[in-house]
């Protein structure tokens, strides 16, 4: 067995850019659900993204937004990390489908044998136990499935690499009037960096790829954008609609 690193998520010459289902397929299933990510892997995809924050037991559980409001349209308001697993099983947030534990969908990662971004929600009521979390389950897990784990806040980032050095990490970068910090920050904070569409100008690209990060793109939803993005070099791509990506990239 080996820890994949880095090197799993950069992109080969003459290749084009992983494709990443974001949240799965984001729309055509109830997102950062088993459904999302097995259907993002039947259009193609060669990885998921998915969030991750802890429930009132400190499991980690796949679900974007602090609460159940928005995924169940309002039928059930109450917060993640209120909650017992046993009680957000029973949590319908759309067909039928339930908010996953970060294992299962490991598991499913690696049958389908997908790459897994697993983003570290910072609006939590404890970032350092979603911190501690994910750095045991993971190093917990087959490393032989290539992981990279992102957040939005520098500090988490960094507290994870203190934690599973192995396992590579990103910053997540997007427009605010801090991005061009952030992404220097970036440069010395991580193995990666996972920027806003909107920020990847080439000379953006050129920059972090020189200092040898890999970079990925997020939420890339147009073709035509995809193949801009594939021809300055991105190595990967995330998409509400991998399949579509997939099919233009060729």
């Amino acid at each position: 067995m080996r820890w994949q690193g880095a090197a799993a998520f950069r992109r080969a010459e003459g290749r084009p850019p992983f494709v990443y289902g974001h949240r799965g397929v984001r729309g055509a299933r109830p997102e950062n659900t088993l459904a999302a990510f097995e259907l993002a892997a039947e259009e193609g995809a060669e990885g998921i993204e998915l969030d991750v924050r802890v429930d009132r037991d400190g499991e980690l559980v796949v679900l974007h937004d602090p609460t159940f409001d928005r995924v169940t349209g309002g039928a059930d308001t109450r917060a993640a990390a209120e909650l017992p697993y046993e009680e957000i099983r029973r949590i319908d947030v759309g067909s039928g489908e339930r908010a996953p534990r970060l294992t299962e969908v490991l598991a499913l990662a690696q049958a389908r044998g997908l790459r897994v971004n697993v983003e570290m929600k910072h609006d939590v009521p404890d970032r350092a136990a979603v911190v501690r979390a994910t750095a045991r389950k993971l190093q917990a897990f087959d490393p032989r499935v290539p992981v990279i784990v992102s957040s939005f806040d520098p500090r988490m980032v960094a507290a994870f690499g203190a934690l599973a050095p192995r396992i590579p990490r990103a910053l997540l970068v997007h427009r605010t009037r801090w991005s061009t910090a952030a992404l220097e920050l970036a440069r010395g904070l991580g193995q990666a960096a996972h920027v806003e569409r909107i920020l990847t100008q080439g000379s953006t690209v050129r920059r972090l790829a020189r200092s040898g990060l890999v970079v990925n793109v997020w939420t890339v939803n147009d073709t035509r954008e995809a193949l801009d993005l594939a021809a300055l070099g991105v190595d990967g791509l995330i998409t509400d609609v991998p399949g579509l990506v997939r099919a233009a990239l060729g």
